[in-house]
């Protein structure tokens, strides 16, 4: 819009410079020719009213009013009805040889009052056949208009000078206006590209003293994002209120569940699979509402992760331990041979927690034959922690968003999932001061990368 702006008025900025600049040149032109004809007619009268108070007959005392009426720049002469000349000295001049034949060759007609502007020797000349005098001679009169010429040159030079002068000026004055003018759209429009759920209650802008229209829009913003923050508070509190109802009978139901199979082995397989089924539905459903209270405590700052020392190793070996036969899969571990000093800084049910979402996903989305890979080694300061799979791969279109809510893979349409874990995964890794990342290629696997403190 900017750019449009500053286009539209630097056109319209030209188009008036360029359109006054051209009439006040044709003006100019249009007034010098306008004061050489009237010097010239003027000059043409007072010649015809001396000329009649001589005897035309009189050779001497014609060519003597003309010769002194005439000069290098004001030239007079007679046409004789037989077509000899009456010419003044001062035509004789090199630099005039020609004037007579031109100017009465421009005016074949003999057009009595007709103005006309020739050429000679590069010097130009206005011409006038003036009147007819009663002794039927032709009155001729020439007019050098060469130096009002120079004039408006030099007028023209400055002209452009003074033009691009101000027209520079002038748009130089529309660019720091329209950018004066525009600067609360673009905060506007930059506030609006970065806002996000958290910047909400801090979004709203100070309401511009400029235009009428921008003020309006400032205030709509607001209005706007004082809406949307009340409505994300209603969101998290809504949000927060239900996984705390549902935690409750859902506890309970998976220990029936649990109850139920472990006190009736004899159960019908078919029954007993019923029950197992439901036993898994109500794990994910629980491990949802988990998801679902950490991103509700990180949103309302309420989220607490503990700074304490875990050994990594034992914590992996647990890992592969529980998580090995619940998913009927190979689950290994490489790491170097002082494993048992790589300590971290963290929270072990929390870093528990991400390895266990991690797991899960490569368990997910890996064919039943592939074994899952966990390393350890440190790096620099920091202790790395990866787990890698060999299944679907994450396509490079959605990488970059792997770890926002809700987002899920374009190829996992066959797999159930609520595209939570991982942004909950990447939530408790920050929160205990580490970092995650993801090196993925379709069709071979993933690697999720964790690095956390050393302790």
């Amino acid at each position: 819009m900017l750019g449009q702006l500053q286009l539209a008025t630097y056109a319209a900025v030209l188009v008036g410079f360029t359109a006054a600049t051209t009439a006040g040149l044709w003006l100019s032109e249009r007034t010098r020719l306008k004061i050489g004809e009237e010097e010239l007619r003027a000059g043409s009268d007072l010649v015809a009213e001396h000329l009649m108070q001589v005897e035309t007959d009189n050779q001497a005392e014609v060519l003597r009013e003309l010769s002194y009426h005439s000069n290098s720049r004001n030239e007079h002469w007679l046409e004789r009805p037989d077509g000899t000349l009456v010419l003044p000295k001062s035509l004789q001049q090199p630099s005039l040889q020609g004037l007579v034949q031109s100017s009465m060759a421009a005016n074949r007609p003999r057009t009595l009052g007709k103005v006309l502007m020739i050429e000679l020797k590069g010097r130009d000349h206005l011409t006038l056949l003036d009147r007819r005098l009663d002794s039927g001679d032709w009155l001729w009169s020439s007019k050098e208009i060469t130096n009002l010429v120079r004039s408006q040159s030099e007028f023209l030079g400055w002209m452009i000078v003074i033009w691009g002068s101000c027209l520079g000026g002038s748009l130089a004055m529309v660019t720091v206006l329209v950018r004066r003018i525009t600067k609360p759209l673009q905060v506007l429009s930059d506030r609006s590209a970065d806002l996000t759920a958290e910047g909400l209650k801090t979004a709203a802008l100070p309401i511009p003293t400029g235009p009428l229209e921008l003020t309006r829009l400032t205030r709509t913003y607001n209005a706007l994002t004082e809406r949307l923050a009340w409505s994300w508070s209603q969101q998290r509190q809504f949000v927060s209120a239900v996984s705390h109802e549902l935690q409750a009978p859902l506890t309970l139901v998976s220990g029936s569940l649990k109850r139920v199979m472990r006190k009736a082995p004899d159960l019908d397989p078919a029954l007993m699979q019923r029950l197992q089924d439901a036993q898994d539905e109500t794990t994910e459903m629980q491990q949802l509402l988990n998801d679902l209270l950490d991103l509700s405590r990180s949103d309302s700052g309420r989220l607490q992760v503990k700074k304490e020392l875990v050994p990594l190793q034992p914590l992996l070996d647990t890992l592969v331990r529980l998580q090995g036969p619940a998913y009927g899969r190979t689950i290994k571990v490489n790491g170097p041979n002082d494993a048992s000093c790589l300590v971290a800084l963290a929270d072990h049910c929390r870093l528990h927690q991400v390895l266990i979402n991690l797991v899960e996903n490569a368990h997910k989305y890996s064919p039943p034959d592939q074994p899952i890979q966990l390393t350890l080694e440190r790096v620099g300061e920091e202790l790395q922690v990866e787990v890698i799979d060999q299944g679907l791969g994450i396509p490079r279109a959605d990488q970059p968003h792997i770890f926002e809510r809700f987002h899920r893979g374009a190829n996992t349409g066959g797999c159930s999932g609520s595209g939570l874990g991982l942004s909950v995964v990447k939530l408790l890794v920050e929160a205990m001061g580490g970092s995650i990342s993801v090196n993925s290629q379709p069709g071979m696997g993933s690697c999720f990368r964790i690095l956390l403190k050393s302790a």
